[in-house]
């Protein structure tokens, strides 16, 4: 039986909950899979991981994944890149790392420019309009089209 080279860890974060929180939970995350690499006898240095984001309802899920191994190897060659929603589900996650690290990490190696080909195609098949990574960055617009936050109470009874 093969050896593994890849793993993944999923947790579901409400959109509303506060950044703070969000970025505990990841963290844990990250920990957690460095924690479970070394009980199987594998290097977290020697690794690359990606994050992937799904959007459902009033939920996200984020999911961790490490590559090693023949797993890294084809990730980074860039023979496997990513496609549809995928692609625009990784590139969300990835895009603050910057564009080079999410072409490699979205599988195009360093073939940025055939990113920005599959991302455009990705969001045309998804009736979205992607310009640039940025684009999947940005939260909410208001009506003017500048960005805008959301106000809300921490809890039903409280502001």
């Amino acid at each position: 039986m093969p050896k593994p080279t890849q793993a993944h860890i999923t947790r579901s974060l409400k959109r509303k909950q506060s950044t703070l929180l969000r970025e505990k939970t990841k963290n844990q995350i990250e920990y957690y899979m460095g924690a479970k690499l070394i009980e199987v006898g594998i290097n977290p240095k020697s690794a690359i991981y990606r994050w992937s984001l799904e959007m459902e309802g009033e939920q996200e899920i984020w999911t961790y994944s490490a590559y090693w191994g023949q797993s890294k190897e084809q990730m980074l060659s860039g023979q496997f890149p990513l496609t549809g929603t995928d692609l625009i589900n990784c590139a969300r996650a990835n895009a603050e790392q910057g564009i080079e690290t999410t072409a490699k990490l979205c599988g195009y190696g360093e073939d940025i420019e055939q990113l920005k080909i599959a991302l455009k195609q990705a969001g045309e098949q998804m009736g979205i309009t992607l310009n640039s990574l940025g684009d999947l960055l940005e939260g909410p617009k208001n009506p003017m089209g500048r960005p805008s936050i959301e106000v809300a109470p921490n809890t039903n009874s409280s502001l």
